[in-house]
């Protein structure tokens, strides 16, 4: 029997999302809502490793530059929350996703920022 889809959200994401609350409490309010929607939602989990995949709430993709580099790691965007994404990572053994950061758009997964170097180093702590 396949392990269920477990959803984590590292403490730097809850600061990002804590951040975020300061500075527009209507958009954090938003993410902090979907993430706990999509906690219990086996189907939406399995969504989250689909390149590609949309719906009328939100989209997924890879985050490329870091992808062909080896690591696991993927973008969620909200459709009502364009300025945001969610950056998270999964562990197919476990079949865990951990939300790596809350991120601004226009950080433009630049893997020189702060945000990219940031969301790497816990990646690599959980390898």
């Amino acid at each position: 029997m396949n392990r269920p889809f477990r959803l984590f959200v590292h403490q730097d994401a809850i600061a990002d999302l804590i951040q975020l609350k300061k500075d527009s409490p209507p958009v954090a309010a938003r993410i902090k809502a979907f993430l706990e929607e999509l906690d219990g939602n086996q189907d939406l989990l399995d969504r989250l490793t689909q390149q590609g995949f949309a719906n009328v709430r939100f989209d997924v993709k890879k985050f490329e530059v870091l992808w062909h580099k080896g690591h696991d790691i993927w973008r969620l965007r909200l459709w009502a929350v364009q300025a945001h994404r969610i950056i998270y990572a999964y562990m197919p053994k476990s079949n865990h996703y951990l939300v790596l950061a809350i991120a601004p758009r226009d950080f433009n997964y630049d893997p020189a920022h702060e945000i990219t170097k940031r969301l790497l180093d816990v990646y690599r702590q959980l390898k």
